[in-house]
C-alpha cells in the first residue's frame, strides 16, 4: 500500500460512506494507488490493514471529522458563486497544520474538485449527525463560520448556508444564536423566521455585539442565569473538550473562549452600573 493510500485509509472510516464517500470517493480515487479500487457505495473494499476483507470502519475518528468538514466547507465556500482567496488561505492553513505538507496539499486538491460539485446538504449532515456527538458538531459549526468571515465580512448567501447546515446538524438555537454573534454581530440569527429578541441595551460602551447574545440569552435573564449561561459556554470552548480536535480549531475555540469571557465581563458590568 502507497504512502498515501495507507494515510487516507488510516481515518477514513464513516465518513467514506453514504453521501459524504460519494463526494470523497471519486477525487479521493485519483490521489491514490490504483490497486485500490471504491465501490460504488463509497466504502474501501480490499483487504484491511488487520487483514480483515471487507469494508474498513474505522468510525469516530479526527480523519472522519476533518474529511466531512471538508465537504462542509465545499458547502460554504462555494454558495455565494465565488471561492475568494482569503477563503483558500484560510482552509489551506488548516489542512496543512493537521495533514502535513504533502498530505495538506493533496486534501486541498480533493476540496478544490469537491467545489464544483453539487453537495446535498441535508443528507451530508445528517451522516455527520449520525457519527458524531453534539460537541464535535457545535465546534464544526463555529469553525465553518471562520471560514465564512475569512474575508472580514459575511454575505447573506453565506449566513443562511451557515444557518441551514446548523439546523442539519441539530444545534440548538441559542447555541447558533451565540455563534452568529460572535463571528457575525448584530444580524437577523433566527432559524426559520427571522424574529428574536435582541437584548441590546443602547449602551455607550465601545462593545459593539450584543452580549447577552453571545452567551445565547436574553436581557431579560436573572443574574444566575447569565452566570449559568456562561459557564455552559465556557465548558464548550475549555480546553479538554477540544483537546482531540484541530489544531486550527483549537485556536479558533481559544479565540472564542475570548468573545465569551469579554461579554460576560460587559453583563456584570453594565447590571453593576444600573444598580
Amino acid at each position: 500500500m502507497s504512502g498515501i493510500t495507507k494515510w487516507l485509509f488510516a481515518g477514513l472510516g464513516w465518513a467514506f460512506g453514504g453521501p459524504i464517500g460519494a463526494l470523497l470517493g471519486y477525487w479521493l480515487g485519483k490521489v491514490i494507488s490504483p490497486d485500490r479500487q471504491i465501490g460504488t457505495s463509497g466504502w474501501y473494499s480490499d483487504t484491511t490493514e488487520s487483514g480483515h476483507r471487507g469494508p474498513y470502519r474505522n468510525t469516530g475518528t479526527q480523519q472522519d471529522v476533518n474529511a466531512a468538514l471538508m465537504v462542509l466547507i465545499a458547502a460554504v465556500m462555494k454558495v455565494d458563486g465565488a471561492v475568494k482567496k482569503s477563503e483558500l488561505d484560510y482552509v489551506k492553513r488548516f489542512l496543512l497544520a493537521n495533514y502535513g505538507e504533502e498530505h495538506g496539499k493533496e486534501m486541498l486538491k480533493v476540496l478544490q474538485q469537491m467545489v464544483q460539485q453539487d453537495i446535498a446538504i441535508d443528507q451530508v449532515c445528517q451522516q455527520i449527525k449520525v457519527n458524531t456527538d453534539y460537541n464535535t458538531r457545535y465546534h464544526m459549526v463555529d469553525f465553518l463560520f471562520g471560514i465564512g468571515g475569512a474575508d472580514g465580512s459575511f454575505n447573506q448567501p453565506e449566513i443562511n448556508m451557515l444557518r441551514l447546515i446548523a439546523q442539519y446538524l441539530g444545534i440548538s438555537q441559542s447555541d447558533y444564536t451565540s455563534i452568529h454573534e460572535r463571528h457575525v454581530g448584530y444580524q437577523d440569527a433566527g432559524y426559520s423566521d427571522g424574529s428574536h429578541s435582541s437584548g441590546r441595551s443602547g449602551s455607550t460602551s465601545s462593545y459593539n455585539k450584543d452580549p447577552y447574545r453571545v452567551l445565547g440569552i436574553d436581557s431579560s435573564a436573572t443574574d444566575d442565569e447569565v452566570k449559568k449561561a456562561y459557564r455552559k459556554m465556557a465548558m464548550k470552548y475549555h480546553p479538554d473538550r477540544v483537546a482531540g480536535m484541530s489544531e486550527e480549531m483549537q485556536r479558533n475555540a481559544a479565540d472564542q473562549m475570548k468573545e465569551i469571557n469579554q461579554a460576560y465581563e460587559v453583563i456584570k458590568q453594565r447590571r453593576a452600573s444600573m444598580r
